[in-house]
């Protein structure tokens, strides 16, 4: 270990015990390594002498270290020993804002507390559906499909500002991107769960009016997460609602949109463009019927994370979380396993 902090507090109180979990086949971007692990414990002066830090890779020995930890950060959990063999756990971080693939929850028990890290993809998430919007906009999946077939195919467009974007769930991603498109011109019409208003929307409804709002929109933007009511949300007959030359962006889980519906709806024009970033499986396999869809754009899974920051901002999460725990205050960054986020 190269910090001062791993494995080695011996004072005669227990410490609070975190324990890190990292993939070695992770991208460089998701990587918790010593260095940064101990780069975010420097930001929290309020916490030296009162944790123990440990880390595993690819959960070797886990287990021992599941036996005294009252926090796990991590990806992938191995849920007979959380459920069986870590008594002292009182709180599971998960990188990364999606939870769906954790379900069904009988594993967790009821003492222990779930986290994760929504909002850390505020900030480069919104800026890139921003430049998303913009290339449905200026025709830019169309483009790529004439290139493609060496085809020389001009098409105009006028200018962002005076248009329509529906924002379908207006969360920390979503409200932070209806700021940037509305800077730029754009109406937002934001729907959530709640219906309840939101500052940055002109107006916020409830999933009962996403049929309504439909025909308004030139642009559909996806960032709800996937539950049991958000799974084919946008399928077939939301497609036909949609304004014809409508563009889509799905910026939030793939099995959101039905890929099937979607295709037919760019082969038969019914709208422009459309942009993914979400696929399931990821990655897109090479054999995959969406790489020849005209005009669907494809972005492999990358805008939403900033290299520099995902996983400080991340790890700065679960050492707030660890000053609450240690002042009895609520955490944040709390997952309602019952609405599945």
């Amino acid at each position: 270990m190269t910090c001062d902090h791993f494995e080695q507090n011996l004072m005669s109180f227990t410490p609070l015990h975190i324990h890190f979990d990292t993939r070695r086949e992770a991208h460089p971007v998701y990587q918790l390594s010593e260095d940064r692990i101990d780069d975010a414990f420097q930001r929290r002066p309020d916490l030296a002498g009162r944790v123990k830090l440990t880390i595993s890779r690819n959960q070797e020995n886990i287990g021992d270290h599941l036996k005294t930890a009252d926090i796990l950060m991590g990806a992938f959990l191995p849920k007979e020993l959380i459920r069986s063999g870590a008594p002292r756990l009182k709180n599971i971080h998960v990188i990364g804002a999606g939870v769906e693939y954790l379900y069904p929850m009988d594993w967790l028990p009821s003492t222990v507390v779930l986290t994760n890290s929504r909002g850390v993809h505020q900030q480069k998430g919104a800026e890139s559906i921003l430049l998303l919007v913009l290339m449905l906009n200026n025709n830019i999946p169309a483009f790529a499909t004439a290139q493609r077939n060496a085809l020389w195919n001009p098409l105009y467009s006028t200018s962002l500002k005076g248009k329509t974007a529906l924002i379908v769930g207006v969360g920390e991603l979503g409200g932070a991107a209806a700021a940037q498109l509305r800077s730029h011109g754009l109406r937002i019409i934001g729907i959530r769960r709640s219906g309840v208003p939101h500052p940055n929307c002109d107006e916020t409804h409830g999933p009962d009016k996403l049929n309504a709002m439909l025909p308004r929109a030139d642009f559909v933007i996806l960032t709800a997460p996937l539950t049991r009511e958000t799974e084919g949300l946008i399928g077939r007959t939301q497609f036909d609602l949609m304004k014809t030359g409508a563009g889509l962006l799905n910026f939030c889980r793939a099995k959101v949109c039905d890929h099937t519906a979607l295709k037919d709806a760019l082969s038969s024009r019914k709208l422009s463009g459309a942009i993914s970033d979400v696929f399931d499986p990821d990655p897109l396999p090479s054999d995959s019927y969406l790489w020849t869809v005209p005009n669907l754009f494809i972005v492999p899974h990358c805008l939403s994370s900033d290299p520099d920051r995902y996983v400080a901002m991340s790890l700065d999460l679960v050492f707030e979380n660890a000053a609450r725990i240690l002042s009895a205050k609520p955490l944040i960054n709390v997952v309602d396993v019952e609405r599945g986020y």
